[in-house]
């Protein structure tokens, strides 16, 4: 048994390692204690209302944050300045911070400075009393952090970590993290990923040893081992869905693009018999942006397109209050992926999602789109995405008009008996598969971290 101490900074990994059960079968093993930020904008949930063990608060500093926000924009940018992404990822990043703040953050990035710009800034932002305290008294044998690579704790823990010997194990939450992500002060001693796209990524982009980085698959995919809770005939018979008629998911994206729009030409081309015996459904994405002048999706009298059950309300919500993030369960994403026929989609890692149920899949990627948003623009050319284009049979949109047939052909992809086999090999480049889930992976690298002495945690190359 190990003493873990737990550190949660944010709603989306909440959702992913909490809500799903991977980190909470750790009590039932070790000592965990728990420790969330104390009230604070990226953890919306009160820990109190989680079935957990015993969990504790931490005030988090805004100026010591600021500090390594500026660090962290700098080592962005030093990190990528040799990527084979490095365009659209600094038109990106140019677009977020401003003309000033891009280039003072690149002059910092620059190899001539930025180590004593790093030193500098390390300094002035100092320790974290607060934390130094809590940790001296829960005494952990390891630090464990799901991490997007940046946010309240991720260089505090690393710091901590190194000087008192304690290892430190980082969580991969996202499939673009170590593509456009970097950690200012280092690595940590073990870093899991979800496969080995994302191992090779993390190698060269976060000078993380190969040794230490390990492929356990994603945490909040750990549902799709199992049979979905809701069998695709029945969930088809509740939309409605007649015998015979295929459906089509068009899954959103965070990216703020007219979605209404796209549905009402699928709507408009199967009413016209351009796609036959096909019905759509819409599921929004959790975090959705909504477009200027994006009609209502319920405003609109619809005969072919239906709304997915477990969206609908938080659709609605968002309508009213744009901004808010919903945690979908993944058990619902399961229900739908496992009885639709084909995924489309703007750039939303449901693709992988999709390929790994061995759903044929269709990314809208239109040249006007790409044009006026750069989050879209930057997000298709970044090494994840790029990789797999290259690896993974994912048929793409690239012109409006091109929408229904290209749905056409994605259908017909879904009639074909090797499709689903293919894409769940092509997959497995990206999430790791495993006969042990990723909570028994978890278990046993934080016994082998507990019963001996730390490793040392990697200095900044």
């Amino acid at each position: 048994m190990a003493k873990i101490a737990i550190f949660i900074d944010h709603d989306i990994v909440l959702r992913h390692f909490v809500l799903s059960g991977v980190l909470s079968a750790l009590e039932a093993e070790h000592e965990v204690v728990w420790v969330f930020p104390t009230r604070h904008r990226r953890v919306t949930t009160d820990p109190a209302t989680l079935a957990l063990g015993r969990y504790r608060t931490i005030a988090v500093s805004e100026e010591r944050l600021n500090g390594y926000r500026r660090l962290y924009h700098a080592t962005v940018l030093r990190r990528l300045r040799r990527s084979r992404d490095k365009r659209p990822i600094f038109a990106f990043w140019r677009e977020v911070l401003g003309r000033r703040g891009f280039w003072t953050s690149w002059c910092w990035s620059w190899p001539g400075t930025y180590h004593w710009y790093r030193r500098r800034m390390l300094a002035r932002i100092g320790g974290d009393p607060v934390l130094d305290s809590l940790l001296e008294e829960e005494k952990p044998d390891v630090l464990v952090h799901p991490t997007v690579l940046e946010g309240l704790f991720v260089s505090d823990l690393i710091r901590w970590g190194r000087a008192h010997h304690v290892p430190t194990v980082y969580l991969m939450n996202s499939w673009d993290n170590p593509a456009v992500k970097a950690v200012a002060v280092g690595a940590p001693d073990r870093l899991v990923v979800w496969g080995e796209q994302s191992k090779q990524v993390a190698h060269e982009r976060l000078g993380v040893k190969l040794e230490h980085l390990l492929t356990f698959g994603a945490a909040q995919f750990d549902v799709y081992r199992r049979p979905p809770r809701e069998a695709p005939a029945a969930y088809r018979a509740r939309l409605g869905v007649l015998a015979g008629r295929r459906l089509l998911l068009y899954a959103g994206s965070s990216k703020g693009l007219d979605e209404t729009a796209h549905l009402l030409t699928l709507e408009r081309a199967i009413e016209r018999g351009e796609l036959r015996d096909c019905t759509v459904l819409y599921r929004p994405h959790p975090w959705r942006a909504t477009a200027e002048g994006e009609a209502d999706f319920f405003a609109l009298p619809w005969r072919h397109v239906a709304m997915a059950p477990d969206m609908a309300e938080y659709y609605r919500r968002h309508r009213q209050r744009s901004g808010i993030i919903h945690l979908a369960d993944y058990e619902d994403t399961h229900v739908t992926l496992s009885a639709v026929d084909a995924v489309i989609s703007p750039l939303s890692t449901i693709l992988l999602e999709a390929a790994l149920h061995g759903k044929p899949i269709l990314a809208y990627l239109p040249d006007e789109d790409m044009v006026q948003n750069i989050a879209l623009f930057s997000m298709a050319r970044t090494v994840h995405f790029r990789d797999f284009f290259e690896r993974v049979d994912c048929l793409q949109c690239v012109h409006p008009a091109a929408l229904v047939d290209d749905c056409r052909n994605l259908l017909e992809m879904a009639g074909r008996p090797e499709t689903a086999d293919r894409l769940r090999r092509q997959s497995e480049f990206f999430v790791a598969p495993s006969e042990r889930s990723y909570a028994e992976q978890l278990d046993n690298l934080i016994r082998s971290l507990g019963s001996a002495p730390s490793s040392g945690t990697q200095r900044e190359p």
